[in-house]
């Protein structure tokens, strides 16, 4: 039956509808994409716009703890200075007492921000670079805490010596050579290859015969492992052996199941006994208990009754809100301690020096807006300065004084001697880390 040509035409129309209606529904299929693209992209960068302006106000908040920890380290020394007043630094310090005004501090009632910081004693510490061969047992009893047989603590007690000292001499006794660099690189050999080695079958490690810049540099000295440097069961060895790879050979293996702990949950490592900055000094008044530990093993005492006696006689047998009536303030309340005082003096035999004051400090604050920190870690150095005035000031601050008399507004100062010195504290920042 012929199709007659109205239908024809009607069918064809229907046909062209059903395209137009696919071709509008793909359009709006299209349309809502780029509507929702649109719409996630907004929403991403005001999210990350959030997350800025959230940040900024955290490293503002930083810094504000930063300036809070200066001015108290300014205040104490302007006190130790006052008249009659004893230089010395201990625990009951401004600085050092994280009750004043230091923690979870907001700035204002209209920002859920605030900031929280602390400041360390850097002479609390060990310095690395009075690490010799006379005193080089603090580092080999230490390693053979953390799990070093007497061996291998001995090897790598050496190694740190000779990475600082100025000559090619190994201090290891009975090295296998006269040379540092190529000594070093026998062990190497035979404790990874498990065959006696020969001078001419090594390459020689590199010693770099300078002082230590950094005690991260303990990583490329031979026979500091990840696990021995960081703690042992630590993320960072774990995260740092899967980058380089773990020691080879049996000389330097660490179990992490039996870790030296602190506090019961901080693993302890190589690096926080030790520093780079300051007088070279320990201060007996700051330094923490693993540090007082490590020094009583050094001279054959017992290091955690030692570490207990030290804390216990500077605090006053204080947990909290500690003073500094009981600190060792001198020389001469340190030698009353009769206990302490002999294993001072022992570790001053050694070359390791015990003070009762400061001069260099690390301070971390941490600022907090929501879900978003900054932490600002800062190293400074503190010092009392004493300045003359030269005459050219003098001269002006004379003139100064005249017009001023003129106007009735000033008195003749009778005696101008004390104004020609000019004291103050001055705290000078060295390094600025931000993370």
């Amino acid at each position: 039956m012929p199709v007659s040509p109205h239908s024809l035409l009607r069918s064809r129309q229907r046909e062209k509808r059903g395209v137009v209606l696919v071709l509008v529904l793909w359009i709006a299929i299209i349309l809502a994409l780029i509507s929702y693209s649109v719409l996630f992209q907004v929403a991403v960068e005001a999210s990350v716009t959030s997350t800025r302006k959230k940040y900024l106000e955290a490293e503002a908040l930083a810094r504000a703890g930063v300036a809070k920890a200066i001015v108290d380290l300014r205040n104490d020394m302007i006190h130790d200075h006052a008249e009659e007043a004893t230089v010395f630094d201990a625990e009951g310090d401004v600085w050092a007492r994280p009750e004043e005004d230091k923690t979870e501090v907001q700035l204002s009632r209209y920002s859920e921000g605030y900031f929280t910081v602390r400041v360390f004693d850097e002479n609390g510490l060990i310095n690395l670079n009075r690490i010799n061969a006379a005193n080089m047992v603090v580092l080999r009893r230490l390693m053979e805490e953390f799990g070093y047989s007497e061996e291998a603590a001995e090897i790598a007690a050496a190694a740190v010596v000779d990475w600082r000292d100025s000559d090619y001499i190994p201090v290891l006794p009975n090295a296998p050579h006269n040379d540092e660099g190529i000594a070093y690189a026998m062990i190497q050999y035979e404790d990874e290859n498990r065959g006696r080695a020969r001078e001419e079958n090594v390459e020689p490690l590199v010693f770099r015969n300078e002082d230590y810049l950094t005690v991260d540099e303990l990583l490329e000295v031979y026979g500091i492992t990840p696990r021995l440097f960081f703690g042992p069961g630590t993320r960072e060895a774990a995260q740092y052996e899967e980058y380089f790879g773990e020691p080879e050979g049996d000389l330097f293996q660490i179990d992490d199941d039996a870790p030296y702990t602190y506090d019961g949950e901080t693993y302890l490592g190589l690096r926080d006994y030790f520093t780079v900055h300051g007088r070279g000094v320990i201060n007996i008044n700051t330094a923490p208990f693993h540090v007082l530990a490590a020094l009583g093993r050094a001279v054959d005492q017992d290091g955690e009754s030692f570490a207990d006696r030290v804390i216990s006689n500077r605090r006053g047998n204080r947990e909290r809100d500690i003073n500094n009536e009981n600190a060792y303030q001198d020389g001469t309340v340190l030698a009353a301690d009769v206990e302490v005082a002999a294993v001072v003096n022992q570790l001053r035999a050694l070359g390791l020096t015990v003070d009762v004051r400061s001069n260099t400090f690390r301070i971390v604050s941490t600022g907090v807006v929501g879900d978003v920190r900054c932490v600002m870690e800062v190293l400074v150095s503190r010092e009392y300065r004493q300045l003359v005035r030269d005459e050219t000031f003098e001269a002006r601050d004379r003139a100064a004084e005249r017009r001023a008399m003129n106007s009735g507004r000033l008195q003749r100062r009778e005696d101008r001697s004390e104004g020609t010195i000019v004291r103050y504290p001055h705290v000078r920042i060295l390094q600025v880390y931000m993370r």
